[in-house]
């Protein structure tokens, strides 16, 4: 995945953020415009809406809350990657429900963060995703 641009910038890495609750969508796009070159390209609410924004959009990553309401985790992640094989998946899980986030990871998932983890290690797990040098800021 290359996010720099023809001038050597780096270029936003850009996410779509699936989750049921639009305070959370909206926290966490206040969250990661602070300190890292990052795009909140579209928000979705289901599976269902972030899988029909997908190739519109084209991001880079998409954060999936792992108990989405209308499909299973592990389906909404087989289907968003057969709508871009590319697109890096991180799931969001409020705890460690290790068959839940296994079946996602096994389903083409890169990696999961507890809903409870710091900011620090979601923009860290963002950037690690994507290639870029981990950044805490």
């Amino acid at each position: 995945m290359d996010l720099s641009s023809e001038d050597g910038a780096t270029k936003p890495i850009r996410i779509l953020i699936c989750n049921k609750y639009t305070l959370f969508r909206e926290g966490l796009k206040a969250l990661l415009q602070q300190g890292v070159p990052v795009e909140v390209a579209a928000e979705a609410g289901t599976a269902k809406e972030a899988i029909q924004k997908m190739a519109r959009i084209k991001p880079d990553v998409v954060l999936l809350d792992a108990t989405i309401s209308d499909i299973s985790g592990s389906k909404a992640v087989k289907k968003l990657r057969s709508v871009d094989p590319n697109v890096k998946i991180l799931i969001l899980s409020m705890d460690d429900d290790e068959p839940l986030v296994r079946s996602c990871l096994d389903a083409g998932a890169v990696g999961y963060i507890r809903k409870n983890d710091s900011a620090i290690s979601l923009k860290r797990m963002i950037n690690q995703t994507c290639g870029r040098e981990a950044r805490a800021a």
